[in-house]
Order: C-alpha cells, then sequence, then structure tokens
C-alpha cells in the first residue's frame, strides 16, 4: 500500500522509518519532509495546512493511508477534510482533537469524568481581577502557579511562575494585550504539581487502545556564553531528548495509568459522542500521592517518538490498520532494550536561530548502536544543511539506559555544525534511579 506521512520533523522521520519496515507497505512520502527523510521516502514541500494541496497530492498518487504527525492540522480538521474525499486517515478529527486544542476542553473534560489533575480555574479578559485574586491564592499556598493559554502555542503558551509581578504580567499579556492571540482569549491557571513527569502514548481505535512503553521528555535547554547548563534550567523549549523506558514507571503504574487515566478517557468519548481513532497521549506527573494528567496530546510525542518506535517490535503499519478497523486487539510487542535521544539545536534557539551550516559526519552509523532522525535540515547537492531550530536526533541503543546513553554521546563527537548546541544530561534522572535502586537490591 501507499502510505502518505504529514509533516517535517524528528517523529516524522522515526514514522516514515518504522512505516518503511512494514511488509505492507509499497511506498511511503512525506509532506514537507526534510533531508532526512528524503533519503527514504518520496518528500515534496507542501505545507502541513495546505490541505487543498495535500488532497490533490493524495489523490494523484493513489494514497492507501494518511498518517497525520503534527497537531496543528490535526486540530484544523485535515482528518475530517481528507476522509470526506474517501482518503483514509490516521489522526483523530477535529472534535476529538480538542483535547489538545484547547486546554479548557481538556481539563473540564478530566474534571468531569474523574480524571486527576492539577486544581484549575478558567479566566476571561473579564475576569482579570479573579484571576490574580486565584492566581495569588495559588502562589501563596506552593510558592508556584501555572498559567495556560487555552489554545495551540506550540510549546510557548504554558507559563510556570513564582511570584506576583511575573503572574500578573503573564495574564494582562495574554488577557489584555493578546500577545498569543485568539489562544489566549481563555486561560487556564492551575495548581503547580512536583513529582516525576512521564509521557505514555497509546493507539486508540475509540474502544481498545494499546499503550507504548512509557518515555521521558526534557524539555529545556540555556545557553549562556556559549556554556550549556543542564538540569532543567533555562526557557521552555522543544523536547530537547526523552529516553524509554523509563526505570521508575514500573508495570504496575502503567496498569493504573490504563484504568485511572486512559479507560475513563475511552468512558467520556462515548459519553460525549466523540470518535476518537488515532494516537492519545498522556503527560502524567507522578506525585507521591497519585498520577496526574498534566496534558493530553493527541498525536505522537516529539521527540519521545524518537525514543520509542526503535523499541517497538510489533509492525506499526499493522497496528495502524487494525485501529481504522475497529479491531485494536493485537498485543503490542517491544525489544528488551533501551533508546536515548538528544537533540541537536541550531545557535540560538530557542529564539532566532541560525540556519544554513553545513552538517558533517564523521563516521558511518552502526545501526544496532545509533540512528539518527533528522528534524531541521534540507539536502543540498548531496550535502545536509541546518534548516530549523532542533536539527538532528542522535538515538542510542544499548542493552541498559546508561549503554544507550553512552552509545547516543560517542556518536555526536563524530557530528559537527557551526553553533552546535545540546543538552549533556538526558537520561541522567532514570540512571540515578537505576544506579540507587541497585546498589539497594
Amino acid at each position: 500500500m501507499k502510505v502518505l506521512v504529514i509533516g517535517g520533523g524528528g517523529r516524522e522521520h522515526a514514522l516514515v522509518w518504522k512505516i518503511k519496515k512494514s511488509s505492507l507497505v509499497k511506498e511511503v512520502y512525506a509532506l514537507p519532509g526534510n533531508g532526512g527523510i528524503s533519503e527514504i521516502a518520496f518528500v515534496e514541500k507542501i505545507p502541513v495546512n495546505d490541505f487543498e494541496n495535500i488532497l490533490k497530492f493524495s489523490l494523484e498518487k493513489k494514497i492507501d493511508l494518511v498518517v497525520v504527525g503534527p497537531e496543528e492540522p490535526l486540530s484544523l480538521g485535515i482528518t475530517d477534510f481528507l476522509e470526506a474525499k474517501s482518503i483514509k486517515v490516521f489522526g483523530p478529527n477535529k472534535k476529538a482533537s480538542l483535547l489538545e486544542g484547547s486546554k479548557v476542553f481538556a481539563k473540564e473534560f478530566m474534571k468531569k469524568y474523574g480524571i486527576k489533575t492539577a486544581e484549575f480555574e478558567v479566566f476571561t479578559e473579564n475576569e482579570i481581577k479573579k484571576a490574580k485574586d486565584y492566581a495569588l491564592s495559588l502562589l501563596k499556598k506552593d510558592n508556584f502557579c501555572v498559567v495556560k493559554a487555552d489554545g495551540l502555542c506550540f510549546g510557548k503558551g504554558s507559563f510556570v511562575l513564582k511570584d506576583k509581578e511575573s503572574t500578573f504580567k503573564v495574564i494582562d499579556d495574554l488577557l489584555i494585550n493578546q500577545k498569543l492571540g485568539k489562544a489566549g482569549e481563555k486561560i487556564v491557571i492551575e495548581r503547580c504539581l512536583f513529582g516525576k513527569e512521564v509521557s505514555l502514548i497509546g493507539i486508540t481505535d475509540s474502544e481498545n487502545l494499546l499503550l507504548f512503553l512509557p518515555s521521558q521528555d526534557h524539555k529545556r535547554l540555556f545557553q549562556d556564553h556559549k556554556r550549556l547548563l543542564d538540569n532543567d534550567e533555562g526557557p521552555n523549549t522543544g523536547g530537547m531528548g526523552a529516553y524509554s523506558p523509563v526505570p521508575f514507571f514500573k508495570k504496575e503504574l502503567i496498569l493504573k495509568a490504563y484504568e485511572k487515566i486512559f479507560k475513563p478517557l475511552l468512558f467520556g468519548l462515548e459519553k460525549e459522542g466523540i470518535f476518537y481513532c488515532g494516537v492519545i497521549y498522556a503527560g502524567i506527573m507522578l506525585t507521591e500521592e497519585d498520577l496526574y494528567v498534566l496534558e493530553f496530546n493527541v498525536r505522537f510525542g516529539d521527540p519521545e517518538t524518537q525514543v520509542i518506535l526503535p523499541l517497538l517490535k510489533s509492525d506499526l503499519l499493522e497496528i495502524i490498520l487494525l485501529a481504522k478497523e475497529k479491531n485494536l486487539k493485537k498485543e503490542l510487542e517491544f525489544y528488551d532494550k533501551s533508546c536515548l535521544c538528544v537533540v541537536l539545536a541550531s545557535a540560538g534557539y530557542p529564539y532566532q536561530y541560525e540556519k544554513g551550516k553545513k552538517i558533517t559526519l564523521k563516521k558511518e552509523i552502526e545501526e544496532e548502536k545509533n540512528i539518527i532522525f533528522h528534524a531541521g535540515t534540507e539536502k543540498r547537492d548531496n550535502e545536509f544543511y541546518t534548516s530549523g531550530g532542533r536539527v538532528l536526533n542522535v538515538c542510542g541503543l544499548g542493552n541498559t539506559l546508561k549503554e544507550a546513553q553512552a552509545n547516543a554521546y560517542s556518536l555526536i563527537k563524530e557530528i559537527y555544525f557551526e553553533g552546535m548546541q545540546f543538552r549533556s544530561d538526558i537520561g541522567k534522572k532514570g540512571i540515578d534511579y537505576e544506579e540507587n535502586n541497585t546498589s539497594k537490591s
């Protein structure tokens, strides 16, 4: 069959790479793709939100299945649009995508169906004083509060705050100054949770759900005078690395998440009359008390996908097709290994970043140890150049998390582009947990 992947980041490179391994696939296409994807699939530079040209391309190429990577086209209704033209799409429809597209919808949905989430309230521009009073009450209680814009902001709409001045400024910027436009017309103010964050991603046909191995994302990068600081310091960014599986999120916690998060989610969707076929991602905080949902996403995570798919032994395309047939009863199989991904970013990221820097790799990749998934790259004259903020995803595989980490960072020493920056502590929390618990046993 012919499969089209929508998107052009590291997540989509991983999806193309995994789908390409299926015996069911004949040809794989990607729109707009990137330099790395162009080596294993047919690419064409059609933007992810250009639905008319995506439709035209799909009809011309006789595409059998469209797999959507990013959240924006899903929230804008690409599934509804293409399926109205009899093109099969894997990805939730516009109504179901509100779980990510609207923080207000998601939080109120969780409250209604008993899915534990941080204490919260919703405010509009007519409720500035109430919003500030509520935020102050949280700051007095915990010394922290979280303010979130309602709509999609691509990592720029969530603020963890710890003083009155900065909190009031964020509230004013969103509700009065409209710095995030319509996305900030409503805001959620919530209690700040403390604990260990885990990403748990599954595939659902709206009745059944299969979970991938848990992963942990690292979302911060800070650069000061060309010195990288780790330990989750600095501004929020897109994911700067991830690893899977997560040593402290064991089988009993996965089962608990299934019972307490995903089952109520599916029950609530059915009650609301919302059909959901696609990927569902729960950002979970493991506190001393319980599991809490920080957010739902309606697509594969980035860079979580880059570490969970190399560990998936099952045929991803077969699983997707079973979901489309509402017959998702086959168990997922995994390799007994660890995978760790380090993101290499351009100089200036996450702000104004540089482009057009030549990328060099000094040695051949050993596939049993490493995979590189491209994100912000383009290929010209048989050479790769930077074209985005997050440039490459360097993945290490190993029998242990520590071995996977060593393999990832070893390969990074062989890669160069001007201004390259990355975190040096990806996986540290998991490795520390493993070592501390091994020494105690």
